[in-house]
């Protein structure tokens, strides 16, 4: 049997990360390891109680992409699962993860909202041509309609595991990125590494959304725009990055007029966060330098090829009835 390993961001402490602890504890088994990491300096955590869970206090604040390598650094075991603080796993989580444990790759299980609505925070992500993410089947109501496996277009940070040989190979998330697309980068560098990104129904954990930086707060929305753009520069096909102003207007476009309606989740955003996240466009553009060139380095040992991830963006794409309800 594999052993895991499992690292917990928390930034907040306190009854959310130790929810999310208990919830594992009783599906581990002997070798498996947990670790908490602690990026916030207001955190106050208390896991003495709970038998062979490490606590690794960063003692500042930190994005999630530097706390998560922080604990992925520590990683011996075959595969890790990344979990945010305001996750809870239900029975047969870790079991269900397990059985893809000695196969590298990513592995993206079924996310539930928190709320008792049976409905889907995200089953992975699909993909639009300038970068832009969505989560797959979001506010779904759970259903059979989701019992099988497939490929998803990138896996979400609130939940994912991770072969090491696929973080021996990518180095683990970009701290640059901070949070917020850190997880969709990893996804896609994975993925031109010819590394599947598989969704694993079996695998159900619940989700607090937006529990850290609210829904559409005004810095996730810089973070989100700004990260967009880096990450699609590093890895996405070169004509969907020369073509992205065109991509990214039109998406803009179908997102204000359907405002205007009440419809889709821009309707939904205060006009502070939409200002910061015109803010965050231009700061992805600013830092386009750093993501040339990292993509520069990368498609050294690129098998995936521009061909190979437009099919991975079609096969993936953001369902509009998703960004539209």
């Amino acid at each position: 049997m594999s052993t895991l390993s499992f690292v917990i961001v928390t930034y907040q402490g306190g009854d959310i990360v130790r929810h999310c602890v208990s919830s594992l504890i009783d599906q581990i088994a002997v070798g498996d390891c947990v670790t908490v990491v602690v990026s916030g300096v207001k955190a106050r955590v208390d896991l003495g109680d709970f038998e062979g869970v490490e606590v690794v206090d960063m003692g500042r604040e930190a994005g999630f992409a530097e706390a998560a390598n922080a604990g992925l650094g520590q990683v011996t075991t075959s595969s890790v699962v990344v979990l945010n603080d305001d996750t809870c796993a239900q029975p047969g989580f870790v079991a269900a993860l397990r059985a893809y444990a000695g196969e590298p790759g990513l592995y993206a299980p079924r996310i539930l909202l928190s709320d008792g609505s049976n409905r889907i925070d995200n089953m992975g992500h699909g993909l639009f041509p300038d970068g832009f993410n969505w989560a797959r089947g979001r506010e779904d109501l759970d259903a059979s309609d989701f019992d099988a496996p497939r490929d998803v277009g990138a896996c979400s940070g609130a939940a994912v595991m991770i072969h090491r040989e696929v973080l021996q190979a990518l180095g683990g998330f970009d701290a640059d990125l901070e949070a917020f697309g850190e997880d969709v980068d990893l996804s896609l560098r994975a993925r031109r590494l010819g590394y599947p990104l598989r969704y694993v129904p079996n695998a159900r954990v619940e989700h607090v959304l937006g529990a850290s930086y609210g829904r559409f707060g005004a810095r996730k929305l810089y973070l989100v725009e700004r990260n967009r753009i880096r990450v699609a520069v590093r890895s996405l096909p070169a004509t969907a990055v020369l073509t992205m102003p065109a991509w990214t207007g039109a998406r803009l476009a179908m997102l204000g007029v359907a405002s205007l309606f009440g419809r889709g989740w821009a309707a939904q955003v205060p006009r502070k966060s939409r200002l910061a996240a015109m803010a965050g466009l231009a700061s992805g553009v600013a830092h386009l330098p750093g993501a040339l060139s990292k993509r520069r380095t990368d498609s050294e040992r690129w098998v995936v090829g521009e061909r190979g991830m437009w099919d991975h963006l079609l096969e993936n794409r953001v369902r509009v009835r998703d960004v539209l309800r």
